[in-house]
Parts: C-alpha cells; structure tokens; sequence
C-alpha cells in the first residue's frame, strides 16, 4: 500500500485507479487493475520501478493492448501504460532507434519517407514496439529479430540493460529477453531503397490484409501460433470451426485464427472458444496449438 500511496501523491489525477482493462486492449475485454499509470518519459518509468521494487510491489507492463487477452478478474497491483509516453524516434543513417511506446504503423511510415526499407512487414500491426520486440512480431515471412540491432531495457530495480543483437536469442513468436523488466528502446538495421518502391511494398501487405484478415472487427490478431509447417488458420478451418461462437466471441468468417468480439463479450468466451479450437486440434489431429496471445489476469 505504500507505493499506491506514493504514487497517489506523486502522480495525482494522472493516476487511473480501478481502471477496467477493457478500455485498453483491442479485444474490449478484461476486467480492472488497481490502478494504471502512464509515464511520459524514461526518468518517470525508471522512479516508479524503483519504488514498486523498494516496496516490494508487482507491476505489469502493457502498450496498445493488440496481443493481449486480460481475464474477467482483472489484475492485481499496478499496469504501466507505455501507449502515451517514449514514443520517440531517431534516424540515424540507415538506423532508426525508437521508444518501446512508439506505434510501429507510424514508425514504418516515417522510414519510408526516408526511403529506408525493413520495416514494410509492421505497418498493418497496430501494435507498440515494446510489445512487438517482446513477440517477435512479424508477417508475410519477415520477424522482428531479422532487422533489431540493439536493445534497451530497465530491469525491476531501475538499472539499465542494453543488448546486442549477437547477444539475443529469438525464436517464432517469442524472445528471450536478456534481463527480467521493461523493453525501453530498440535499434534497427535498415537498408536504402526508393520511397515509391517502399510505399509499394507496403500497399501490397495492406491489401493483402484486408483481403484476409477482419481489421474492422474487434480482435487481437492471430490467436494461436503457426505449427512447423502449418497454418493455425486452415486447421481450424479444417476441424469445422470456422464461425463458431460461444457467448459473444465467434471464429471469424474471414480467417479462422482470429477470434471476433461480436460485442459485449467477456474474456470466458474468448478463453471458451480458444479451449474448444485447442481441445478439438489435440482430440482429432493430435496437435498441441500453442497460444500467440498473452493471457494474463485472475478468473
């Protein structure tokens, strides 16, 4: 209770304090935390992970919410919100370093401007770079790993952690960071290339989603990982699934690894029609489909 107090008195009206998480991931879904503090800067992240560590205090880390399924229960202790604050972006040749709350749609957009290619693949996910680096985000054959050079982190008591690529292990959908705490900054290896031919690129990937994905739906993306060889999406397509509903979640008709909100849903009837595909997978095709989400919170 001493670091709430603290943050009370230190961040005010700021503070959100029983904030439902609905309001935060793109799903609309999850019940509330204790409270939810935004910093604006790397000084303000690095007091508040200090004093939660002095006193002892969980914290949970978040961007934009596009990967992240948050239970009914919501969460215990505090959320910082990385959305609103070190969004900054600087260009240095064919390297551009950028702040774990930059949007990466925005990012890809400013480099191409500079007709500096790599990150085309980022533009259509409407997700944070923090959150991005942490999955290993990618599409269309390209991943996050392929273009990072250099990563910045604080770990929980505030200290600085920066890490080479050489150093990094990545693997599908996953990293393994170098150091428990926050992603702060990334660097990435870019490459010169004509700006039409970049903007082209990145037409064809929008076009390409929109084609196959329901971006106007509530969703969080991709729901479940990719088997070696495989589709997550034409197996369940394949197990008779695609439409399925349970509560106010239904399989979309579009592509079958994304799981609407059709309005109005609780994260249990996410978390049932994900334990349906998964049951269904292992019983008729004796696949373990692993989770791409995140699902954090209590029931």
């Amino acid at each position: 209770m001493r670091f709430q107090s603290w943050i009370k008195e230190k961040w005010g009206e700021e503070v959100l304090w029983n904030e439902s998480l609905s309001h935060h991931t793109s799903w609309k879904v999850g019940g509330p935390c204790d409270l939810m503090i935004f910093p604006r800067n790397l000084e303000e992240l690095r007091e508040i992970v200090g004093k939660a560590s002095q006193e002892g205090d969980s914290l949970f880390v978040m961007g934009r919410g596009t990967n992240l399924l948050v239970l009914d229960g919501g969460i215990r202790g505090a959320v910082i919100n990385l959305s609103r604050g070190l969004k900054e972006i600087v260009f240095e040749g064919d390297r551009v370093r950028a702040g774990a709350g930059a949007n990466f749609p925005f990012l890809a957009a400013q480099a191409a401007k500079r007709g500096l290619s790599g990150l085309e693949f980022m533009g259509g996910i409407p997700g944070t770079v923090g959150g991005g680096v942490k999955g290993n985000a990618g599409a269309f054959g390209n991943s996050i790993d392929q273009i990072l050079k250099r990563l910045k982190m604080l770990d929980w008591q505030g200290q600085d952690c920066v890490t080479e690529r050489k150093d990094l292990e990545f693997s599908y959908r996953k990293s393994n960071l170098p150091c428990e705490g926050v992603i702060v900054e990334a660097e990435f290896g870019l490459r010169e290339e004509e700006p039409e031919a970049i903007r082209k690129k990145m037409e064809d990937f929008r076009k390409g989603r929109s084609r196959r994905q329901p971006l106007q739906s509530l969703t969080a993306g991709s729901v479940l990982k990719n088997p070696p060889g495989a589709h997550a999406g034409q197996i369940i397509e394949s197990l008779g699934l695609k439409g399925k509903i349970v509560g106010r979640a239904k399989i979309s008709d579009l592509h079958s690894n994304f799981i609407e909100n059709l309005g109005g849903a609780k994260a249990a009837d996410l978390v049932g029609l994900i334990e349906v595909i998964r049951e269904k997978a292992e019983k008729e095709l004796g696949l373990n489909l692993e989770l791409e989400v995140q699902v954090v919170g209590e029931k």
